[in-house]
């Protein structure tokens, strides 16, 4: 493998192909896999828990009252909340391997334990625990993929994660479905299924190797060497030897520099998933116009506009850029709510269409979740980074949760009004803050000034960027 030029800059197809080894090509392919895995497996735990909680079978049998039934469905989310930031900053401390492994391996024991509940609390307890595994692999596996993805795909390996947390939804909300319909006792078995998932990923983590960014912001250079040699890579390849030795602290989050990032990355991933985790509230409505009445076809209904703006924004994130991909579907999203506003004074194909327009424009713009977080963050704070705007943004998950349906029952107009309200303030946050960080390193990027300058200038720099890692 040659070395790179002088300058450190090498033409983008010459590098790619340079990097792209097929061990290297492998060993990619894998890491995506078992990252998306983790994705998946939260999007099905929150299908089985939802099914389950609707069984009147499962109220009986364990005696649920509304506040146990609140109290279990949010259970995962405050535990993603505590999890993403807490285990986030272990793994900036030790290793991004180990974590990567034993929260999977939690997240499968106590999958099977659902099959033995016999107290309401007993779920939220491991609702709890599942939430932390979750938070936990929130905070590491995108991080990890991103450490090793060369530049010139970086963005569309992390925004391909998206992808497979609407298909772990779908399949786990179908399977739950037409098993209970059948057998409404069976709803241990449903719950006990997400084990399955977990323990075949776990199975297909074994072996990873550590990240050579972090072990190189831990002053392991021979041991980063020695990875990087098992890719077909050196020290040399891409921007690794830019990494420094470099000590963990949270306060770095909030330090002069890495604030605007801190800043920009929580506002926008809440200002994106407060709407959306709101509206799926009031999609009933919309499909009650078109005579969709199927629980299964209005899950899929819904889910598969979202993937088409998540494949789109999948196949367009290495092209267009990230900025573009984030302020545009933000406009779109305000735009589309601020018709709704207005659904008593016009036709119902016109609310459908903009329902529709909201959902393809959300799922374009979410690509960004699994990109923005691991770029805008140094190696050193990587993980403690992503993990506190996870948590962030479960805050504003669970705000619209929980918030929304009081208010759309006092005054519909206002609800959605404030929705668009909340899409305006992404947009505009967006707008001012949103770097391009399109073809450039991963140290480069979580070392540039956000400002207006530096939006600007990117685009300069990004003629300069390479395909290496």
């Amino acid at each position: 493998m040659s070395s790179p030029t002088p300058t450190g800059f090498l033409d983008a197809q010459s590098a790619s192909a340079e990097v792209m080894n097929p061990r290297a090509r492998r060993f990619l392919t894998r890491l995506t896999l078992v990252t998306a895995g983790g994705m998946f497996i939260d999007g099905y735990i929150f299908a089985v828990i939802g099914v389950t909680l609707a069984l009147q079978t499962f109220k009986t049998e364990l005696g649920t009252d509304p506040f146990w039934l609140g109290m279990i469905s949010s259970s995962t989310l405050v535990g993603i909340f505590v999890g993403g930031f807490f285990f986030g900053w272990l793994t900036d401390r030790y290793g991004r391997r180990p974590l990567f492994i034993a929260d999977l391996f939690c997240f499968a024991v106590t999958a099977v334990l659902m099959f033995f509940v016999q107290e309401p609390w007993h779920l939220f307890v491991l609702g709890l625990l599942m939430g932390l595994a979750i938070g936990a692999d929130y905070a590491i596996g995108t991080p990890l993929l991103s450490e090793f993805s060369p530049r010139a795909i970086r963005g569309r390996l992390g925004s391909s994660l998206q992808i497979a947390w609407n298909v772990g939804y779908v399949v786990a909300f179908a399977i739950g479905f037409l098993i209970t319909a059948s057998f409404p006792e069976a709803w241990r078995w449903v719950l006990a299924s997400a084990a399955i998932p977990a323990i075949i990923c776990l199975i297909a983590r074994h072996g990873l190797p550590e990240s050579p960014r972090w072990l190189l912001s831990k002053g392991r250079v021979q041991e980063a060497r020695a990875v990087l040699a098992r890719l077909g890579w050196t020290l040399e390849s891409g921007d690794f030897e830019a990494e420094k030795d470099t000590r963990t602290r949270v306060s770095a989050l909030f330090h002069p520099g890495q604030l605007g990032r801190t800043f920009f990355v929580s506002a926008f991933w809440v200002c994106l998933v407060l709407p959306y985790f709101a509206i799926i509230f009031f999609q009933a409505d919309v499909y009650a116009t078109l005579g969709i009445d199927n629980p299964i076809a209005t899950a899929l209904f819904g889910t598969i506009v979202v993937l088409a703006g998540v494949t789109l924004g999948c196949l367009l994130v290495d092209r267009v850029g990230r900025r573009k991909l984030l302020i545009v579907p933000f406009w779109a999203t305000a735009a589309a709510l601020l018709v709704v506003t207005f659904a008593e004074f016009l036709p119902a194909p016109i609310i459908v269409i903009c329902f529709f327009v909201y959902l393809f424009s959300y799922g374009v713009a979410s690509v960004l979740c699994g990109v923005y977080p691991m770029e805008l963050f140094p190696t050193a704070i990587r993980t403690t980074g992503v993990g506190f705007v996870t948590s962030v943004s479960r805050v504003g998950a669970a705000f619209g949760t929980f918030a929304f349906p009081v208010v759309l029952a006092w005054n519909v107009p206002f609800a959605m009004a404030a929705m668009a309200g909340v899409c305006v303030v992404g947009a505009l946050v967006s707008q001012f803050f949103a770097p391009e960080t399109r073809g450039r390193s991963l140290t480069d990027v979580a070392t540039a000034e956000l400002s207006r300058r530096s939006v600007r200038e990117s685009g300069a720099m990004r003629e300069h960027a390479t395909a290496a890692p």
